[in-house]
């Protein structure tokens, strides 16, 4: 088997892997991004409408486990990973967020603060040129674009469901750094004018840096600790051709998503603490809100535009989750059942066309994102069966959501007909199953008890040259989207090793 030398090896080269590796090359340090998938232009994206290619390394490699629910987990295995398909939203998460275990008594807190982040989340804002506006609600929160104005939808609830804010998101108000300002077609996570931020559009002076190499369709099979010391040595790789090498490098990064970097360390028999344990996702609810008052739907300068805290925080979330609302302004389905009614009952022509819009015109679209708690139950744990590179499968297992996020969502159906009263509320349904699988967080937690797997600077507790980035390391989750963490914990840790001596 060849073996390749390298400084810094980063697996992963999504949000998390690739501004690591920004900070390193900043750095004049050289690094190694190894990538599974391959690299799909955005205009073949657009054409294809896939992020992925046929390449082999591109299979995902996860199954159900039978003991738990079935879910659609989504994440893209190319370059760039799954800032490819995301729809662009970036809210911080809040102070409390951090403090969940002190202030509430449930879950855990964060070994790091709210304030210690700050100035990692204003260059994770400038870094991905988000379009906001400063607020009470995240504290600190500085953007480099102005918001998108609040839509038809956004006027009308923002008074009923305060505090209501500006979506902070990496849709551009404005053209910048070579990318077109969004232009509100609705289609974010296939973006017609690649406006919204990925890696390819975003750091591809990152991937083009000659400090930078970048091999894609590599799988990191495991890792291989060195003897019995604390530190490991190498990553073994499998190239789409079945070639295998080894490759070692002073410093190690997992940047995976939640799912694969707990598989690469238990693959590897790196199995300290809570590894696999404790995976979180959101559960997202569609909700349709049938008004007396129309209410502009179908209307706005991009996908979403508002965002509702009326019931994110507040010394509840001891025993219900907290959930963050958000209008989708591209309004809800046709009410298929209005006019499928109206047809069986004799019903045509124009009449029944204003019937049918002036129904949809009535109703709001809501995306309700809730809390969850971490449980040992939903875990990664490995498959005894195979991919066609020998490599055990991914087993994901997940039970249904807890009785204290149902406790949030209930209390909610409950009060929204109260506060969105002056509409002349008239139904609100879920539309259909909710939705799931795209935030993969909490398997590789960080903490300083003994179950946390790497500490507060994201370094393993158990080898000193072993470090992880993204959704993994997050102890709890919130309602906000983490992607924004996410990124800025991954400039954090960048900087971090930029600075580190040579070993």
């Amino acid at each position: 088997m060849t073996r390749k030398v390298v400084d810094t090896a980063v697996i992963g080269s999504g949000f998390a892997g690739a501004l690591v590796a920004r900070e390193l090359a900043r750095a004049g340090r050289p690094v190694t991004v190894v990538e599974r998938g391959s690299l799909v232009p955005w205009k073949e994206q657009l054409h294809r409408r896939r992020w992925e290619s046929d390449s082999p390394t591109c299979a995902h490699n996860h199954e159900d486990d039978p003991t738990g629910v079935p879910r659609g987990w989504q994440y893209v295995y190319g370059v760039g990973g799954s800032s490819n398909a995301w729809v662009g939203n970036t809210p911080r998460l809040l102070p409390e967020d951090f403090e969940l275990q002190s202030r509430h008594g449930i879950a855990r807190d964060w070994p790091i603060s709210y304030d210690e982040l700050d100035p990692y989340y204003v260059k994770a804002e400038a870094a991905l040129t988000i379009a906001g506006r400063a607020n009470g609600i995240m504290p600190g929160a500085r953007y480099p674009l102005p918001p998108h104005p609040f839509s038809p939808m956004d006027e009308a609830l923002a008074p009923l469901l305060p505090p209501f804010v500006p979506m902070p998101q990496a849709r551009p108000t404005l053209a910048v750094n070579g990318r077109a300002a969004c232009c509100g077609a609705a289609d974010c996570t296939f973006c017609p004018e690649d406006a919204r931020y990925t890696v390819l559009n975003g750091l591809g002076d990152v991937l083009a840096d000659p400090g930078v190499e970048l091999l894609d369709e590599t799988i990191a099979a495991r890792l291989v600790p060195r003897g019995s010391d604390s530190r490991v040595a190498a990553l073994e790789c499998v190239r789409a051709d079945g070639e295998r090498f080894m490759l070692e490098a002073d410093r190690f990064v997992v940047a995976a998503n939640a799912i694969e970097s707990a598989g690469l360390l238990l693959r590897s028999g790196i199995d300290h603490g809570d590894t696999g344990l404790n995976l979180l996702d959101h559960t997202y609810a569609y909700l349709d809100v049938r008004t007396r008052t129309p209410v502009g739907p179908g209307r706005g300068a991009s996908w979403s535009t508002g965002a509702s805290y009326a019931y994110y925080s507040g010394e509840f979330r001891s025993h219900r989750a907290g959930l963050l609302i958000t209008p989708r302004n591209v309004g809800s389905r046709l009410p298929n059942e209005t006019t499928v009614q109206a047809l069986l009952e004799g019903r045509r022509g124009a009449a029944l066309r204003r019937e049918v819009v002036d129904d949809w015109e009535r109703t709001v679209k809501l995306v309700v994102a809730p809390d969850e708690l971490p449980s040992p139950a939903n875990r990664v744990t490995l498959s005894p069966r195979s991919d066609r590179f020998g490599i055990p499968l991914n087993r994901v297992r997940v039970i249904e959501p807890s009785d204290y996020q149902q406790r949030g969502l209930r209390h909610m159906l409950d009060d929204l007909p109260r506060r969105l009263a002056p509409l002349g509320v008239r139904e609100i349904r879920t539309v259909h199953p909710a939705g799931e699988g795209a935030h993969l967080l909490g398997t590789l937690r960080m903490g300083t008890d003994d179950g946390a797997v790497v500490d507060p600077d994201s370094r393993h507790r158990r080898y000193e040259n072993l470090f992880v980035s993204g959704g993994a390391v997050f102890p709890s989750m919130s309602p906000a989207h983490p992607t924004l963490t996410i990124a800025a914990l991954a400039i954090r840790l960048g900087e971090t090793l930029a600075a580190l001596r040579d070993d």
